[in-house]
Order: C-alpha cells, then structure tokens, then sequence
C-alpha cells in the first residue's frame, strides 16, 4: 500500500512538474505574460527571400519559423493584370513576386498545427488595397482563418498560455482596409505605432512615432534595417545585406534600449532583415530573449551554414554564408524589365 501511494504522489509530482515547465513561444516564462507584453523577432518583407536585389531575407518563411521568428511582415498585391489572387510582392509583382499569399499561410497554418505552443503575429502591408473580404476568403481557403485572434480596442490583451488554450494563437493586423465585418483582420494604427522604416544612416535610428504621426499606442514595431541606394537608369532604394552583420548585432541592442527608455516600455516587433546575420555575440533572436528577460535558447539558423550558440542573450555565428552581392545587383537588371521608373521598391 505504502508503494501505490508513494507511486501515485510521484506520478502527480511528475505532472506537476511537467505542466509547470510547458514552453509558450520557447519558453515557461512567457507563458503568464500578456501577449502585448512580449517582443517578437519579426522579419521585415519576410517573403521577400533569395537571390534577388529586392530579397530582405536569405532564407524562406518555414526556415524562419523554425529558427525562432514569430513575427511576419508580409505585403498583399495584386499580380498585374489580375485582381482575382492576391500575391506576395513589393510594389510591384514585377519585381519580386513570391506567388499566392494562401500557399505562404498554408505553410504557417501546417507549422502551427505542429507546433501548438506557439502564437505569432502577421503585419500585412495592404499594397494592393486588397478588400478585406478578401483576406477573409484567402484565410478561408488556406485554412488559416481558425487561428485568427480577435481583440478589441483598449482591453487586456490574453497571455500567451491563454491564445494557446484558445486556439486563437495567430493575430493579425492590416495597415490599411481594414473593415469590421472581419473582426479578426485588425486595423494595426488602433494598436500599434512605428519607429521611423526610411533608415539609410546606421548610425541614426531613432526612436521616435512615425505611424501614426505622434500617435504613441500599447505596442509598438522597432523597424531596425537599413536601405541603400542602387543607381542604373534610376536611383532605386535596395537591402543592405553586407552591412545585415552590424545593423543586427550591438546596434539592434542599442536601438531597443534606447527606444525601451524612451516609451517606458519594451518594443514588441523587432524588425529586421537578414535575421540570420549577427555579430559573434548578438543577434535578433538574442536581443529580443533579453528583452522579454528569458535565456537565450541556442539553434542553428537557415540551412546549417548559419550557426548560433551562448548564454543569456547572447548567441554566436559561425560560417555565415553571406549573399552574393554581386549576384543579387545583376538579378535587378532582369527584374526591372518592363517596370518603368520606380523610386522605391521595399517598404
């Protein structure tokens, strides 16, 4: 008898012990915090991925995904001549064109549904003013819409344990077209400021409200990456992938706590390109783990190239595979064909 009851106390110890370790985002001490008091690595046009000029990624959404980001800025446009899907692409799908949006959230909604611990955030960037029954339709067909988080205006976010019990474990914001009849696709000035995204200085990001104009809101998107200007028969703003290892590392850590002082509060959406690059010892992943006051969980990035390792807020890379610049300037000349003049192609 003394055996069964000595048996049962360690069995329930065990679960009680188990359940108190449960990871929500990576880790058990985000769990009870509330969704808008959390950072998030994001990548800025996270779809934007490859060879090409206009890429601000090395490597593809799922890769992200399991390398830690758990923000997405995404941009919905219309492929031209055809307002019935809605693509993946900068300002124009002439340059860069990553295919149908519902493909890219399938890809989500499948690394959801395999990891149920977690919840992460999409920033859509309504280029092609696409209507927002739309969405809803793509979000439909993709089988996405049942992650869908709504929240209202001016109440307590849930914490992340309570978005996983829930199932609602997906928020998403629009900056234009919003409209309530879907609740869920979220108008992201009611909720959200920005940092000032026209960066061309590394050393001059500063921390004030861009959008909305001196509007300060809850939460708020640090936007940490740089442009750079390529000149053919017109001056067009590029990535700046060779400087990604500086603008990611001591430099991200400076802006957030910079801007951290100065809104009294920890940014939300850390913003970069080219997430993969870092310093020896800090990167977004890193950064963004001292921000929300967690140890820094070692992962190798991207493809095995990318490599980061250390302690509390800190991580290592190791052989990094940097893009080929050359590569990525002589890939403009096929993307601008046809195009005409354009003075800006990344947001």
């Amino acid at each position: 008898m003394k055996v069964i009851i000595i048996t049962i106390f360690s069995i329930t110890l065990l679960s009680s012990i188990v359940s108190s370790q449960k990871a929500c985002n990576g880790y058990p001490e985000l769990c009870g915090k509330l969704y808008s008091g959390i950072a998030y690595p994001t990548t800025h046009n996270a779809y934007a991925y490859g060879k090409s000029v206009a890429a601000n990624q090395n490597y593809d959404i799922p890769t992200q995904l399991k390398d830690g980001i758990r923000g997405f800025m995404l941009d919905a446009n219309f492929p031209t001549n055809n307002t019935n899907e809605v693509h993946l692409c900068h300002s124009s799908c002439d340059l860069l064109d990553q295919g149908p949006a519902a493909t890219t959230l399938k890809q989500i909604g499948t690394w959801l549904d395999d990891n149920p611990n977690e919840v992460i955030t999409i920033l859509w960037e309504n280029a092609g003013k696409v209507p927002a029954a739309m969405f809803n339709s793509i979000y439909t067909q993709s089988g996405f819409v049942k992650y869908a988080h709504f929240q209202e205006v001016g109440k307590d976010w849930p914490t992340l344990n309570d978005m996983i019990g829930s199932g609602k474990r997906v928020v998403n914001f629009v900056d234009t077209g919003a409209d309530p009849s879907v609740q869920w696709l979220m108008p992201e000035y009611s909720y959200v400021f920005e940092t000032p995204f026209e960066n061309e200085n590394a050393n001059a990001f500063t921390c004030t409200v861009d959008r909305p104009k001196n509007q300060e809101r809850p939460m708020y998107v640090l936007n940490h990456f740089l442009y750079g200007t390529l000149a053919i028969s017109t001056s067009i703003d590029v990535p700046q992938p060779d400087k990604a290892n500086t603008t990611n590392s001591a430099s991200l850590a400076d802006h957030a706590k910079k801007c951290q002082q100065t809104f009294d509060k920890i940014p939300n959406f850390i913003a970069v390109d080219f997430y993969d690059q870092g310093s020896d010892n800090q990167n977004v992943l890193s950064i963004t783990a001292d921000l929300n006051g967690v140890q820094y969980v070692p992962k190798q990035l991207g493809d095995g190239k990318s490599v980061s390792k250390g302690g509390k807020g800190t991580s290592t890379v190791t052989s990094v595979a940097k893009p080929n610049s050359d590569l990525r300037n002589a890939n403009i000349l096929t993307g601008l064909a046809g195009v005409g003049t354009i003075a800006m192609f990344v947001l």
